[in-house]
């Protein structure tokens, strides 16, 4: 199903003209100009007052009205405030009655990985230990990341917008109004699209990964064309940074300090201190991978990121967990972005908050560490479930129920992964200023009849499925938990449709 603002005869041209060849930023563009005339715009008078609702603001003060309301105008937050001080002056009025209201979630890691089929067995009879597992196999995942890096050009632009849109559809249902792509088995193109089409923020991603480290090899193999992983850097950061739609920013990424190649690193910290864009890459997130990095690069992964000025504060670190003391020290001193993905080492192997407690040390000194979902090939769980990861699991790895108490896990899924994106000044609490990102959870059953942590209660005992309504930019894109511009039916249809074409010729790693 194309979205129905796009079911036009010229995108259908469009499609058919590019299903065998690139997707250039002409063809982009013009894309991007049916949709401003074929989208209803939003009302950027509209006044919305959104009224008897348990508001956690996740600002620096950590403020919660527990009878609160907040005034829209147009795109931005106007006020805020407790009941018996609302404004007259509005145009329509929601009861959030039943309500939480917390600041858009904010996934920061993730990758649309939906294109992979699923051989799970429901029995577990076939379960064996993941390339993740004891402390991670260098060589399995290099080729393994290797190839994913290739999946994206092997999609058409109908497939790689339908399947997006499904994969999008299950973070934007799940009360994710802002994901970050760190490399993805799609089209960098077809998900910014998806993401315009559903309503959703995206910091869109090209994954580098030019070299693998094999066991018995003293130099890294190189597997993909380095030159050509930079200019789609380039293509990204002019085809969607600062995107009209102000939605949409890049942030390029590699895979990691073991699948790249110093010229992939000299590349990226050309290319980003030049465009100012955010950038992204998995770093020091197993044990052995220090070892053989050490043994190919004669540096560790973090000291070689420093060595090519790449620990910034814009730097977007994942699963920074192996550092030494030195390393640690050097992380909080430049600023670099700390993020992680609690709720799924579980299902990898890792121990990536347990076994150093490094990332619970962070948070326990006061450095802005983001949660996150990570990526699998089908819905493995939102932000909700990513704050119960963090909640539980540095409680309990630290040793103390005040290392991530609820209203840091909260801030961990919304104003922290927005200062990782770059987008802490529009997004990630709700405050006066910034733009009307949030979600309405309901919180009116058993589960907080006793409850006087309401927060507490949602993130220990709920689930992404508690999620009714979600705004984006001032605009209802979830309500009721339904989709306000597509019918989940067929966006699930036209996703099956579009695997099932995509996976005859995708393959698999070498």
């Amino acid at each position: 199903m194309a979205c129905s603002c796009l079911s036009t005869q010229r995108f259908a041209a469009l499609a058919k003209a590019m299903s065998e060849q690139p997707f250039g930023s002409n063809q982009v563009s013009e894309l991007n100009s049916l949709k401003a005339v074929c989208k209803k715009p939003h009302d950027e008078n509209l006044k919305t007052l959104i009224d008897n609702v348990f508001i956690y603001t996740a600002d620096l003060n950590n403020t919660v009205i527990s009878d609160g309301w907040v005034l829209i105008h147009g795109k931005q937050i106007v006020a805020l405030g407790k009941q018996g001080e609302q404004p007259t002056d509005f145009d329509k009025k929601v009861d959030g009655g039943g309500k939480l209201m917390l600041p858009g979630l904010v996934n920061p890691h993730w990758h649309e990985s939906f294109v992979a089929p699923n051989f799970e067995s429901p029995d577990d009879c076939n379960l064996e230990p993941t390339a993740y597992s004891n402390g991670g196999n260098i060589a399995a995942l290099g080729s393994m990341f290797g190839f994913i890096s290739t999946v994206g050009d092997k999609l058409t632009l109908d497939e790689g917008l339908a399947i997006a849109r499904w994969s999008m559809w299950t973070q934007l249902r799940s009360g994710t109004t802002a994901l970050g792509d760190l490399g993805s088995a799609n089209k960098a193109d077809s998900m910014a699209l998806a993401a315009i089409d559903l309503g959703m923020r995206l910091r869109v991603s090209r994954w580098g990964s030019d070299v693998m480290l094999e066991a018995d090899k003293a130099s890294p193999t190189i597997i993909a064309d380095t030159q050509l992983q930079t200019e789609d850097w380039l293509s990204l950061i002019e085809t969607w940074d600062n995107h009209s739609s102000g939605l949409i920013g890049a942030m390029p990424s590699v895979m990691g300090a073991f699948g790249s190649s110093d010229k992939q690193l000299e590349a990226l910290a050309s290319i980003t201190q030049q465009y100012k864009v955010p950038y992204a890459t998995h770093l020091a997130p197993l044990k052995n991978e220090r070892r053989e990095v050490e043994r190919v690069f004669g540096l560790s992964p973090i000291a070689r990121f420093d060595a090519m000025g790449l620990l910034t504060d814009k730097l977007l670190a994942v699963h920074t967990a192996y550092a030494s003391e030195s390393e640690y020290q050097r992380l909080i001193e430049t600023g670099v972005n700390i993020c992680h993905s609690p709720a799924h080492y579980g299902m990898l192997g890792e121990s990536t908050v347990s076994e150093t407690g490094q990332i619970g040390r962070f948070l326990k000194e006061g450095v802005w560490v983001s949660s996150s979902t990570d990526g699998d090939i089908s819905f493995i769980g939102g932000m909700c479930e990513a704050m119960r990861g963090a909640h539980l699991g540095h409680n309990e790895a630290q040793n103390c129920n005040t290392a991530c108490p609820p209203t840091l896990a909260l801030k961990t899924a919304t104003l922290f992964g927005s200062k990782a994106l770059g987008w802490e000044d529009k997004i990630g609490s709700i405050e006066v200023g910034k733009q009307a990102d949030f979600v309405l959870i309901n919180n009116d059953d058993y589960r907080y009849k006793l409850s006087g942590h309401p927060l507490r209660t949602f993130i220990v005992t709920g689930s992404s499925k508690d999620v009714d309504s979600v705004m984006v930019a001032g605009d209802f894109v979830v309500k009721d938990g339904r989709s306000t511009r597509f019918n989940e039916d067929e966006l699930y249809q036209d996703y099956q449709k579009a695997v099932a074409s995509a996976r005859k010729r995708i393959g698999g790693p070498g």
